[in-house]
């Protein structure tokens, strides 16, 4: 195969003055530039529409959960009204209340229950009374007789008289079986006007599930997943009782069955943490996580626990109160409603990534070889969102328009504003098309997070090719000569991305020491925390493109400055995250780059200057001529 070579007067061999290989520019950027511009229109018209939605949810419920609240007022010596009072004092507006088991009735002197053992060593000389079966008997008229009649094998409970008394024989030990609400309790507290919530218990005994559920106003099930989960015809039938209560989507405890029971409804994000987690924190520390919960996660119920002493408990609802103050978040009984954007300015927005994809693919140095990437990566981006249209030209556009800015220009440190811009650009076309109930809702969360880091840096490094035949490239890059240096470079540059890459997400495979913790707990208390990718990132690609670094250490810069832009695109895929949350947390991480990297390129200059002429020593080699 003959491939012709470029003059050497060829300007797109002429490198820039800061030595990075020179982008190209195709005939068609112009048109494809001003498509991107036209699609923006529907995608800003669509994010300015999710603004006004998310301003509008900023209400949050304080639910406390009574039976631990019960727990604490007996060790208090207080009842538990009286407590629960005095943490509404403190902010607390809603209340959890599980459903009744069968033990409740006996707790609460309405039955009495023996086992047959203990009915046996009190009645020794009666017949009749069998040790391995349980026994039951009214002191509130008529409690036994309901109880029987909620379970599939009433048929098998027998009424028995011993010692002139009547007594109902279980074949089982039914203390633990679901017996229905408190509705005395849950009326008392609408009374008073709390916001209720009702986790019922899942038992495949009770008959005609959902009939006594109370009315209030939101609902959280039990367990892994919701009644109905494995029987779709009963789960058929819960959604029908569920009525106007809305169900609870519990962070970190994905519910099966939970999506096809809230199909066509809506749901309410709720955050809450496990006691025993919650145990080995401080206050302040878990009034952090739940303010945050609120104000950048949508949580719209804050499922609360008290602490071990009520002293500690006050100091965590004190502090979780004024963070949400300063957030402006309102606590009170949250309004659910569905983000439902537009179908038709979304379609429209889907020009935008098209449009980009197709001008990063043209501006590689080998066209063909450019289009063909850009093919692949949009028929992967299609595959893995099930050739679903919106999610899949979502993550286009996040992998994409990092890498867009950076392929079309790179010769001066001012590139980098025009990088951030098609990255910002990317941003509205990220959230119009990704941006759905599921997704906000965080049923549906967005597909291939990690290539959003990952993509970007494959699509820059692919355009430093050189315009021959690929196959002489990769020939020349096999019969390079490494140093020692070179291997040792390259190998901390690998080492440092991989860190980067694996501590993306909310949990990684990377630990954080304590001292990160506390940094990063100080930020978010007092502003919205930007992500140490772009604090990083963003300087080393202002440093690759100033050209103050020799050799091919300015294009690590620049790569290592690709992982800034992308985590710009990342940030705003996380769509559970308000969008002007995002925006912050964006704009902060790109003032402060900003200024860090003007700085390090000044401060590098200085340092290599001062190492090439120190003592007259210049390593035999004229000093390098410095931008």
């Amino acid at each position: 195969m003959s491939v012709s070579r470029p003059s050497p007067a060829d300007p797109d061999l002429t490198l820039p003055p800061n030595g990075l290989p020179a982008p190209t520019r195709h005939r068609l950027q112009p048109l494809l530039l001003g498509v991107l511009a036209l699609s923006a229109v529907p995608a800003a018209l669509l994010a300015a529409d999710r603004v006004a939605f998310e301003n509008s949810e900023k209400t949050v419920a304080l639910v406390m959960d009574y039976p631990a609240l019960a727990a604490q007022a007996k060790e208090t010596g207080q009842t538990p009204e009286t407590l629960l009072a005095h943490y509404r004092a403190l902010g607390v507006n809603g209340v959890a209340v599980y459903e009744d088991v069968v033990g409740s009735a006996v707790q609460k002197g309405r039955a009495l229950l023996l086992s047959g053992a203990d009915l046996k060593s009190r009645n020794p000389d009666l017949p009749g009374i069998d040790p391995q079966k349980t026994y039951l008997r009214s002191i509130e008229a008529g409690t036994v007789e309901d109880l029987a009649r909620r379970f599939n094998f009433q048929a098998l409970i027998e009424e028995r008289t011993i010692g002139g008394q009547t007594w109902y024989e279980w074949p089982i030990d039914p203390r633990f079986l679901p017996a229905g609400p408190d509705t005395a309790l849950i009326d008392s507290l609408k009374s008073q006007g709390y916001v209720t919530l009702y986790r019922p218990y899942d038992d495949q005994r009770v008959l005609n599930v959902g009939a006594d559920w109370p009315d209030v106003p939101f609902i959280a099930f039990n367990g892994t997943e919701v009644i109905g989960a494995r029987d779709p015809e009963q789960l058929q039938a819960i959604r029908e009782k569920l009525g106007n209560r809305v169900p609870a989507l519990i962070e970190g405890s994905r519910q099966t069955g939970l999506n096809d029971l809230i199909r066509g409804r809506t749901a309410a994000r709720m955050f809450s943490l496990n006691a025993t987690w919650q145990g080995r924190l401080s206050p302040e520390e878990v009034a952090s996580k739940y303010a945050l919960a609120a104000r950048e996660r949508t949580q719209r119920l804050l499922y609360l626990r008290p602490f071990p002493t009520q002293a500690e408990t006050d100091a965590f609802l004190t502090r979780l109160g004024g963070q949400l103050d300063r957030a402006g978040i309102e606590v009170g009984t949250p309004e659910i409603r569905n983000y439902e954007p537009s179908s038709l300015l979304r379609a429209l927005s889907l020009l935008g990534p098209l449009a980009a994809l197709l001008l990063l693919g043209l501006s590689y140095p080998l066209p063909r070889v450019g289009l063909l990437v850009a093919g692949l990566a949009g028929l992967g981006a299609l595959a893995l969102n099930g050739l679903q249209p919106f999610p899949a030209f979502a993550l286009i556009a996040a992998i994409t328009f990092p890498a867009l800015g950076i392929v079309l220009r790179r010769a001066r440190i001012t590139d980098w504003f025009i990088a951030t811009g098609l990255s910002l650009l990317g941003v509205l076309f990220v959230s119009a098309l990704g941006a759905s109930r599921d997704s906000m809702l965080g049923l549906d969360p967005f597909r291939g997070v990690g290539l959003t880091l990952l993509a970007p840096l494959g699509l820059v490094l692919l355009s430093f090719l050189p315009r021959q035949d690929i196959r002489r490239t990769a020939q020349d890059l096999f019969r390079r000569p490494f140093s020692t240096g070179d291997l040792l470079i390259l190998g901390l540059a690998g080492a440092a991305f991989a860190v980067a890459f694996l501590r993306r997400g909310n949990t990684s495979s990377v630990g954080v020491s304590n001292t990160e913790a506390k940094i990063r707990q100080d930020l978010q208390d007092a502003i919205i925390r930007p992500r140490f990718k772009e604090v990083l990132g963003h300087p080393l690609l202002l440093v690759g493109l100033s050209g103050v670094l020799p050799g091919y250490l300015g294009a690590l810069g620049l790569l290592g400055g690709v992982m800034g832009q992308a985590s710009i695109l990342n940030t705003f895929s996380h769509f559970h995250t308000p969008l002007l949350i995002s925006a912050t947390r964006a704009f902060i991480g790109l003032g402060v780059g900003l200024v860090v990297g003007l700085i390090a390129v000044e401060v590098l200059k200085w340092l290599i200057r001062t190492w090439n002429t120190y003592g007259g020593w210049n390593g035999g080699q004229a000093p390098r001529e410095l931008n």
